[in-house]
């Protein structure tokens, strides 16, 4: 399997996402260097709405960005997912995990910054939001380090997690208390 290579379409436009589907891309994305994988249910890049079944794995290298002409909203099926929302000059605005038991999906608004890292070993998630995609259609941050320098990305990851997880444990702690 090809190194860049982590993403199928759909061949049929009447399409369902089954147990048996999620865990063979769950096997996809575990057998990826990249550590994951992503299944389109739209049939291209040209469609007006994508939606996507997503694979990460702990060994996926996240890096932020933000959508200047869309919103974009997950849908967690496995697993545990951070998500950080950050201000323009990369200050953590907003932490909370996504998990299937609890709060299960969110949507992020247009021209916001924002990070999905995963908590567990897998996280299975569905991704929607306007097409088509161009590539213009992500914007990255000056503030994060080079996407092409994987000890950087790893860092900065590893960072983000650590202030995040720090905020969203304080809202727990100020939930308790009310």
């Amino acid at each position: 399997m090809s190194e860049n290579c982590f993403a199928e379409f759909s061949v049929d436009e009447t399409c369902f996402v089954t147990q048996k589907l999620v865990d063979e891309l769950i096997q996809k994305a575990l057998g990826h260097p990249k550590g994951k994988y992503r299944y389109c249910l739209h049939q291209n890049t040209k469609d007006t709405l994508h939606e996507m079944v997503l694979v990460t794995t702990r060994k996926d290298l996240k890096y932020p960005d933000k959508h200047t002409e869309t919103t974009e909203s997950n849908i967690i099926l496995r697993g545990k997912l951070l998500v950080a929302l950050f201000g323009e000059n990369g200050e953590i605005q907003e932490a909370f995990i996504l998990d299937p038991e609890e709060r299960f999906y969110y949507r992020c608004k247009k021209d916001q910054f924002h990070l999905t890292i995963p908590l567990t070993d897998v996280a299975v998630y569905i991704e929607i939001k306007e097409g088509p995609f161009h590539e213009n259609s992500n914007t990255f941050p000056a503030w994060a380090p080079d996407r092409n320098n994987e000890d950087e990305v790893r860092a900065f990851n590893q960072e983000i997690v650590r202030k995040a997880m720090r905020l969203v444990n304080d809202h727990a702690k100020i939930r308790n208390l009310k």
